[in-house]
């Protein structure tokens, strides 16, 4: 019998899924939270930075921050146990894609927040199948 055909692999594979999600989860996190502080604290330089379409004032963009600390604050029950907390974890994925074509929509310098969650929720929704996966399969 192979290592690959044993319970304590599978496991072990299941346990190196979680951790890959998880870094990968984290850094989106970082981001997203870095990228909330910089709107919260520097609205106009943002906005002027990015190309914000519009003259968007300085409220709008710290709501929009505001926004990005509220979600990422919801996703935290879904990086610390990616598993069991299935919920926060499709439902954030979804939302990149939907963000991805609102920014698209919205146009000019979102274009790039777009190619962001874009990557993004197709590189979490492939490592998020992988670590399912891995999991499903290390129980007999």
């Amino acid at each position: 019998m192979t290592d690959a055909l044993s319970i304590g692999w599978t496991r072990a594979q299941a346990g190196t899924q979680r951790t890959a999600y998880r870094r990968l989860l984290g850094f989106a996190l970082v981001v997203q939270t870095a990228l909330g502080l910089v709107a919260l604290a520097a609205p106009l330089w943002l906005a002027r930075a990015a190309d914000f379409p519009g003259a968007p004032s300085a409220g709008w963009v710290r709501l929009w921050g505001v926004m990005l600390l509220i979600t990422a604050l919801l996703y935290l029950p879904g990086w610390i146990e990616p598993v069991y907390s299935r919920w926060p974890n499709v439902v954030a994925i979804l939302a990149r894609f939907v963000l991805a074509v609102v920014y698209v929509w919205l146009g000019r310098g979102l274009r790039w927040f777009a190619l962001y969650e874009l990557v993004f929720a197709v590189w979490l929704a492939w490592s998020y199948g992988r670590l399912l996966r891995a999991e499903l399969l290390s129980r007999p």
